[in-house]
């Protein structure tokens, strides 16, 4: 399980103690291991690996659903190690769906309509409650529990053994039981790409946001007159942590910790 698409292009390995439904879906060059189950409407994109005792596409644990046809999407070049669950949705038709590249550590659980994006980094024992949302990039560590209809914005970080019940914001650095607001998240942004200029702009719109004691309303106001409409390097960033606060439904986590530094 060290590496994606070990296997030649076109080749798709099944352990013989997996049992694979008849409306699942494989890509090219994944691997199953020992004692998997996929079952229901499962597709598969290609290069993707799974430990052993990786069940995919069973039933929701939500007393609204009724047995009607549902599934599971999970795109390419996705490492699962074992015992990982992922359950189809509720509602007919509806999808829980996992993007690409993203890394997927034992026991997690990813429930009914979750949504996963790409290149995240899920750790050992993370539950992700029903309709939860991780954003591109987002890293979840250790033994984290996620309520259900929460997000995690895009490059997002949440600290070990955290409960989260509200929204974390993109590019931040959450942690704590209840979860708090620390910093950015600055690691995680560097691995992505950001320039030091862009951090240390970053930096200043976590203290607006979480240390100028200004209603969300107001603090995001100022952002988009001081950072946002092509003013600095952050038009796209400050656009997209708007939009991710107008369209909370669980409300947005701002409460923050004197203890900790930027």
């Amino acid at each position: 399980m060290n590496k994606i698409n070990r296997l030649p292009a076109g080749d798709i390995s099944v352990h013989p103690t997996s049992i694979i439904g008849p409306q699942v879906v494989l890509g090219e060059g994944c691997e199953v291991g020992p004692f998997c189950r996929f079952e229901g409407k499962v597709v598969v994109g290609s290069g993707c690996r799974f430990g052993t005792g990786v069940v995919v596409g069973t039933p929701p644990m939500d007393k609204n659903y009724q047995g009607e046809e549902s599934g599971v999407v999970i795109g390419k070049n996705n490492l699962f190690f074992e015992f990982v669950t992922i359950h189809r949705a509720t509602g007919a038709e509806n999808l829980t769906t996992i993007g690409d590249n993203n890394y997927i550590m034992s026991y997690v659980h990813i429930a009914h309509n979750c949504r996963i994006g790409n290149n995240c980094t899920i750790t050992n024992g993370v539950q992700l409650g029903g309709y939860s949302e991780v954003g591109d990039g987002a890293n979840l560590g250790g033994l984290v529990g996620v309520h259900q209809f929460c997000r995690i914005g895009r490059l997002a970080m949440v600290g070990a053994h955290s409960y989260v019940n509200r929204d974390i914001l993109p590019f931040m650095l959450a942690s704590g039981n209840p979860c708090r607001m620390r910093s950015i998240n600055r690691i995680g942004l560097e691995r992505a790409g950001f320039s030091q200029e862009k951090i240390e702009l970053l930096v200043e719109v976590f203290k607006i946001l979480f240390r100028s004691g200004e209603h969300l309303t107001k603090a995001l106001k100022r952002l988009e007159n001081d950072f946002g409409k092509g003013k600095s390097l952050l038009s796209a960033e400050i656009e997209e942590l708007k939009q991710f606060c107008y369209s909370s439904r669980r409300g947005v986590e701002l409460r923050t910790s004197a203890r900790e530094s930027d």
